[in-house]
């Protein structure tokens, strides 16, 4: 085929849409704060209701879910960011590495996401808490495939005092940019000054 022949690839524009995605047990009332200094540069910031809170019956509908507002609040033509807290990064990831989301976001934040599993998640006796335990077949799945992501130039924001995330290091995406953040509890983390700074900064910035 001649080169006059060949289509090349229709480029998206990145656009101004932002859409935070809360952790588990969390209606959105703890990502406010940060809809609302992402509003003040400019952007058309969303939260999601992610039902049910619990993940119980797993990730892989809440995933669904989020691709649904991605589509209803993203201009044709256009991309979006995404910025996950706790399980809510988990939940994009499977999106963005399962459903195609690649192509439709340019931009991901994580929040204190639980990447390599938590602890804690051996408490939560339902399908979406084993997703989330250290060595899961739900997460090994996804970080044989973290090139993936590369496409979204992913942002992980960590605390070292999360004891909530255990180990602490398994908020740290091994690629893409990484802010330790000194937050003392994990539910403060998308509430925290420095926290949002930061995820402005990079949310401008990658526009």
């Amino acid at each position: 085929m001649s080169a006059a022949n060949q289509t090349s690839p229709v480029m998206k524009q990145k656009g101004k849409v932002a859409i935070l995605i809360p952790g588990i047990f969390d209606r959105g009332r703890s990502m406010h704060r940060l809809q609302g200094a992402l509003k003040a540069e400019g952007f058309s910031a969303h939260y999601i209701r992610l039902t049910p809170v619990s993940a119980w019956h797993g990730l892989e509908p809440l995933a669904q879910q989020l691709g649904e507002l991605v589509e209803t609040v993203t201009e044709q033509g256009s991309t979006c960011a995404l910025v996950g807290f706790s399980m809510g990064g988990i939940v994009a990831r499977y999106y963005l590495q399962k459903m195609g989301g690649t192509e439709h976001v340019h931009k991901f934040v994580s929040l204190s996401s639980p990447h390599f599993g938590s602890f804690w998640a051996n408490f939560l006796p339902y399908k979406g808490g084993r997703q989330l335990r250290i060595g899961s077949a739900f997460l090994s799945d996804l970080n044989r495939e973290l090139a993936d992501l590369e496409s979204t130039s992913p942002t992980s924001i960590w605390t070292p005092y999360d004891f909530t995330i255990l180990p602490h290091t398994s908020s740290c995406l091994p690629l893409g940019q990484t802010y330790q953040v000194p937050v003392s509890l994990h539910r403060w983390v998308p509430l925290d000054k420095k926290v949002i700074e930061l995820v402005t900064t990079e949310l401008k910035s990658a526009i």
